[in-house]
């Protein structure tokens, strides 16, 4: 009878997640790349086998809002003269020898370039290169592809009929030439609908390519797949060859990012795992946070004292400058996209970081109100209006109603840090918000700290922020919940010799308005904030489930129960299919409280459950738990 039971609450759980799962959108910087065997695709540049019909797909339309959230357009030359703007669409597959495999298809009545800057078309790439992380800020370095008609240092190529040429990590920017070792990193044929390089009127160009993941730093061969940090841009121009210069004009339309060789705006996630073939239900990636609500708290006091218990259960990651220590815990890409940097000050190479801050930074939401917390470890707390020298806090968050000029979303920055005078200050966005009353916020000192006293050694400072959402372009009730953000930790540090002084800066997935990347999040309704109460009390012949901290979790969360006499406690684990995925047996057990740290590491990310059993010493009395849910994102 119990085990029906369980069976009953186990199935109305599931069904409960399953519905609030559903209720959060579909992940638009998230592409699958279904896996095929090798040797299924023919690099012609034809798209013609089967397995293309079944690909995911992403169209590219010049002047429609593109994916979110950083995805746009731009024109970069004669505007007025625009005849034949881009309409693409963009084809995703991994083959099982660990090679990422795009299609483009692309309408263009003009196709062609030639040595000047923007006078061509072209296919501007960069996947983030896990194998070289950049040395100043510990980002996957921004490798280049760009396979394009730009034929600069080359004008001679540009013939009728000439094929577009490799230039980036894989490619060569003084000439056509590659190396095998190139041609095997990456290759692609194209297929000209017309002739390209001539003034008659083309119908499309339609390009295969081929990416070998490893040579980047990327195994989806491996169980768990891989996820690929890239992105791209669609360059067009049209009218070059009719010799009329006033019809000329040049677009460039992307999906996340439009740059190459750099790690701006955003990157496209494309996950690709061997399980996931041509003809699978594709697995929901769930958002990298899910920021709880806490309107079952009582409102905290902006008071930069973040002491209330609302924050001790609300959304909360590690920050600092030894980026390494903190980001193998974020979601994601946020992995090898998040970063730190050391400024040059006044021209001095850069000196030994000796005083390394560290930070808890905390979040949660109230109606249509954003909460922000931080509590910084700063053994040397300064004031400065110098950028790269201040001691203080960044969020930047996604304004929902306005474009930047390249029809992107813009990113509001919200800094508060100690001036000069030692007084905490707000800067950038966060002063207009201030000023219009659609934001708080404080800073306090920890401890005997004193700023701007090189004498003493600091224990550091906390922060609180309150910022009202629809004045960032949500209306209330906050509409579809999405929310897209990062979080930069600057730290300054001065000291008798100038040449010893330094700033740094440290980012979770964003460090300024304009990238590197921004996390895909929620503000969920359902989720409340959940903190630890350590008023337990232990009922007679039960299992008490207190819930689990931090909740969403990666890799490891805390269980918190009780049993009411001694013997042997057994934890189940269950994934959403009711499957039990893990036992744990705690044997000789007393009566009491408890914690238990239980690691997902060898899980993949999604909704779990769990149940504690408990065979007394006796062996004559068993009893089970409620079920408990968490989320582990990995």
């Amino acid at each position: 009878m119990k085990k029906q039971l369980f069976f009953v609450v186990f199935l109305a759980v599931i069904i409960l997640q399953i519905s609030l799962l559903a209720q959060y959108a579909p992940r638009q910087d998230v592409v699958w790349a279904r896996t095929v065997p090798a040797g299924t695709i023919t690099l012609d540049g034809n798209l013609d086998e089967a397995a293309w019909s079944q690909a995911e797909t992403i169209p590219l339309v010049y002047g429609v809002p593109g994916p979110l959230p950083t995805s746009g357009w731009r024109e970069e030359f004669q505007p007025e003269s625009i005849t034949d703007p881009t309409n693409a669409t963009v084809k995703y597959l991994v083959s099982s020898d660990n090679k990422l495999w795009l299609g483009f298809d692309i309408p263009d009545s003009s196709i062609g370039g030639n040595q000047d800057w923007a006078r061509w078309d072209g296919i501007l790439m960069s996947v983030k290169d896990k194998l070289n992380l950049d040395p100043t800020t510990r980002q996957a370095a921004a490798a280049e592809y760009f396979y394009t008609w730009w034929y600069v240092n080359v004008p001679s190529y540009v013939v009728p009929g000439v094929p577009p040429r490799f230039i980036g990590k894989f490619g060569n920017f003084n000439d056509t030439t590659r190396t095998p070792e190139q041609i095997a990193a990456w290759d692609a044929r194209t297929t000209v609908y017309g002739t390209s390089c001539d003034a008659g009127r083309d119908q499309k160009w339609v390009v295969e390519m081929k990416i070998d993941l490893a040579a980047v730093g990327y195994d989806a061969t491996q169980t768990g797949g891989d996820v690929i940090a890239m992105n791209y841009s669609i360059w067009d121009c049209d009218y070059l060859f009719e010799g009329d210069p006033t019809k000329i004009n040049t677009t460039r339309t992307w999906f996340q990012s439009p740059w190459g060789n750099a790690n701006l705006f955003n990157v496209i996630r494309v996950y690709a795992r061997p399980d996931v073939g041509l003809t699978s239900t594709l697995p929901v990636v769930q958002p990298d946070a899910i920021i709880p609500n806490g309107s079952n708290y009582p409102e905290p006091t902006i008071d930069g004292n973040p002491n209330e218990a609302v924050w001790q259960g609300s959304y909360s990651f590690e920050l600092g400058w030894d980026i390494e220590t903190f980001r193998t815990n974020y979601p994601g890409v946020g992995k090898f996209m998040s970063g730190h940097f050391q400024p040059e000050l006044g021209g001095n190479p850069r000196p030994p970081v000796l005083d390394p801050s560290t930070s808890i930074i905390r979040m949660f939401f109230r109606d249509d109100y954003l909460y922000v917390a931080a509590d910084i470890n700063d053994a040397r707390v300064q004031g400065f209006e110098e950028y790269d020298k201040i001691d203080g806090l960044r969020v930047i968050i996604g304004d929902r109603a306005v474009l930047t000029g390249e029809n992107s979303m813009l990113f509001r920055m919200l800094r508060a840090n100690f001036n000069l005078t030692g007084v905490p200050a707000a800067y950038e966005y966060l002063t207009t918000m201030i000023d219009s009353g659609w934001a708080q916020f404080a800073m306090a000192l920890k401890g005997a700290t004193t700023v701007n006293n090189n004498t003493d050694i600091d224990e550091g400072y906390t922060l609180e922020m309150k910022i009202n959402l629809t004045k960032l372009g949500y209306p209330a009730g906050l509409g579809d919940q999405l929310f897209f953000a990062g979080v930069m930790l600057a730290d300054g540090d001065s000291f008798e010799d100038p040449l010893a002084n330094y700033g740094t800066r440290a980012w979770w997935f964003r460090e300024a308005d304009n990238g590197p990347a921004a996390i895909w999040g929620v503000l969920d309704p359902n989720t409340l904030v959940g903190v630890e109460d350590e008023n337990y009390v232990i009922i007679p012949n039960s299992i008490q489930l207190y819930g689990n901290y931090p909740n969403p979790f990666n890799p490891s969360t805390k269980i918190k129960y009780s049993i009411p006499a001694a013997g042997d406690v057994n934890i189940s684990i269950y994934n959403l299919l009711g499957e039990n995925v893990d036992n744990i047996l705690i044997q000789n057990s007393s009566s009491g409280v408890f914690e238990y740290d239980f690691n997902g590491s060898g899980l993949t990310s999604g909704v779990y459950f769990y149940k504690i059993s408990l065979t007394n010493s006796s062996g004559l009395q068993q009893l089970s738990s409620s079920v408990g849910k968490m989320m582990l994102l990995k």
